[in-house]
């Protein structure tokens, strides 16, 4: 063929494509600022762990590059006992609370368990609840002898054996809190699982435990396996659970380790730390790829046509086990915490009940820095999530709306922080800022703080959102772009404006998740702009039990007023998008015609 006839075919196929809506793969300005946006708030905070790994001074005091640090704390027997501590406490964690959400997801969607309702509020309440308040409640529950549980045990009992600062106390709160967030996890798979299947089964001459076991739980394995990974993930980072119930009975993880080789030591040993930071990254990065590479291009088809019902199955007598279990938990997930934290802030004393008072109220509103830190928490709070949320609708339509192949850089960059802890996040963004001239002014102020928490909460902000952008129809978008409308204007005035109601849903859980955050704001924030966490975790460090429930109260009656205003604010957002997609129709007689047209 003739090169010019060769050259206009491909000119022709070229326009062909553009005319069937489907422009080439082009890198846009906006693409390249956003992946360069992502690389330096997501990537380079942990490319900068490996540089502080091999300094031999802290960020802003110069120093030169050495392996001795390096070395020497892999080469230190505690540190990797602090290791081991750490594959413990995840391990018995996520085995214990993936047993039962898997038990209480189950009984929720199959059984006719009495209170079975109330299981699906009290887990949303129980996440809610920010983890440091969570840890410090039982805490102050299970201190001997003056908590309110071990004060309890010893009047019906005479003892009180469980102590809460203690292997079994770390332990028994973790799963408590894990249990919360795997069930909110596997309530979805549950509920579209078959249940045919099952039923096959029973008509095979199985009983109900063996169908459940060999049919129910081998379809529901990538999301079972899912949820235990990540639990597993995320448990390697905890800090506040062993910082309060471990370090006092002299138990030590990776995170703590990492503050203590920061805060507890002087001077502060950064290129351990650094060195700590980049294991505990190594070992959760394998474990992403590996749950990738085992589920991620598996398919199990759990939802058929008409054979999928719903009948609950009659446990009659047994049904009473599951209603056990559920108060159980709801009496050691939400009203002893709460109890005792509301209790705790009337005490003027920690430990004695009697002549309850407003004096831990007034004495933390008085203190100097309680004010602030409140201001604080609120502006951080507002300002992180909007601004993670602004970033995760920006990564979610680049990613679902254009073709270049740079597309995926933002999203994989974001997916990085799943594997970063909060410490170790906070660690490598002070060696990112601190280590350039220009920016060392930033630390210690709000503004690192600020940006810290937008960096950690642009994961949840992407999960909220990524979903329901997916949802809205590129069709919509290109009616306005028929109809003469821009490429701007198109994507602000149709794509946006329905996608307002997941928009507050993700600015509002952002900006929950950024107030009670204590792994952040622990290495970044100084004595003049602490947020609420931080300032209650001092308060307990120092003694002060019944100032920390009241903070905490406080914190929680502000939670209540945002909650109220978020519902409202999300009812109106919701009206005005299901009247966009023409969900509100005027009545018939009201100046319409009955096809809808204007009369």
């Amino acid at each position: 063929m003739p090169a010019d006839v060769a050259g206009s075919a491909r000119t022709g196929a070229w326009r062909g494509r553009r005319r069937a809506g489907r422009p080439p793969r082009r890198i846009t300005p906006g693409l390249l600022v956003l992946c360069a946006l992502c690389l330096v708030l997501f990537v380079w905070p942990v490319l900068m762990l490996a540089y502080g790994a091999f300094r031999t001074a802290p960020p802003d005091l110069g120093g030169s590059f050495s392996a001795h640090g390096f070395l020497a704390t892999l080469s230190d027997g505690s540190m990797w006992q602090a290791f081991g501590n750490s594959i413990l406490l995840s391990g018995s964690t996520v085995l214990l609370s993936t047993a039962l959400a898997v038990y209480l997801a189950w009984t929720v969607t199959r059984t006719d368990t009495p209170l079975r309702r109330l299981v699906t509020p009290m887990m949303v309440m129980t996440f809610a609840i920010p983890p440091l308040f969570f840890t410090l409640s039982w805490a102050m529950l299970g201190q001997q002898p003056v908590g309110l549980l071990d004060k309890a045990l010893h009047a019906l009992f005479g003892v009180a054996p469980f102590n809460a600062q203690s292997w079994y106390g770390m332990i028994g709160v973790s799963v408590l809190a894990a249990t919360a967030a795997e069930y909110l996890l596997l309530l979805g798979p549950f509920l579209a699982l078959d249940r045919s299947l099952e039923e096959a089964a029973l008509v095979s001459g199985a009983r109900r435990l063996r169908a459940f076991v060999t049919i129910e739980l081998p379809a529901l394995a990538p999301s079972i396996l899912g949820v235990m990974i990540l639990g597993f993930v995320l448990g390697l980072g905890f800090l506040t659970v062993p910082l309060l119930l471990g370090e006092p009975a002299g138990i030590y993880v990776l995170p703590t380790e990492i503050y203590r080789l920061i805060d507890g030591t002087s001077p502060a040993n950064y290129a351990g730390a650094s060195t700590l930071s980049l294991l505990l990254v190594a070992v959760v990065l394998v474990l992403v790829a590996a749950q990738q590479r085992l589920i991620g291009r598996r398919s199990f088809t759990t939802m058929t046509g008409k054979s999928f019902r719903r009948e609950r199955l009659r446990l009659g007598k047994a049904r009473y086990v599951g209603t056990a279990v559920i108060l159980v938990y709801g009496l050691l997930a939400l009203v002893l915490p709460l109890g005792q934290f509301v209790l705790g802030s009337f005490e003027p004393y920690f430990g004695v009940y009697k002549h309850l008072s407003l004096v831990n109220y007034r004495t933390v509103l008085g203190t100097a820095g309680t004010g602030s830190a409140f201001w604080t928490t609120v502006v951080v709070a507002v300002v992180a999530g909007f601004c993670a949320s602004c970033l995760a609708v920006w990564i979610a339509l680049v990613g679902q709306r254009s073709r270049s192949r740079l597309r995926r850089l933002p999203d994989l960059s974001l997916w990085l922080l799943w594997a970063v802890p909060g410490i170790t996040l906070s660690l490598g963004i002070i060696w990112a800022y601190l280590s350039v001239p220009g920016l060392k002014r930033l630390y210690a102020t709000q503004w690192i703080v600020l940006l810290a928490l937008v960096v950690g909460t642009a994961p949840i902000a992407s999960r909220a959102l990524s979903g329901p952008i997916g949802q809205i129809a590129r069709d919509l978008e290109e009616a306005a772009r028929t109809a003469g409308a821009s490429a701007f204007r198109a994507t602000v005035g149709i794509l946006l404006r329905l996608v307002l109601p997941a928009f507050a849903v993700s600015w509002f859980l952002a900006g929950i998740v950024a107030s009670g955050n204590l792994d952040i704001p622990i290495l970044l924030a100084s004595p003049t702009n602490q947020t609420v966490p931080l300032v209650a975790y001092n308060l307990y460090d120092n003694g002060s039990l019944a100032g920390a429930a009241a903070v905490f109260c406080l914190l929680l009656a502000g939670i209540a007023c945002v909650l109220a205003l978020g519902a409202a604010v999300r009812g109106v957002l919701g009206l005005r998008a299901r009247r966009l997609l023409g969900g509100d129709r005027a009545p018939q007689g009201a100046g319409t015609t009955p096809a809808g047209g204007v009369g």
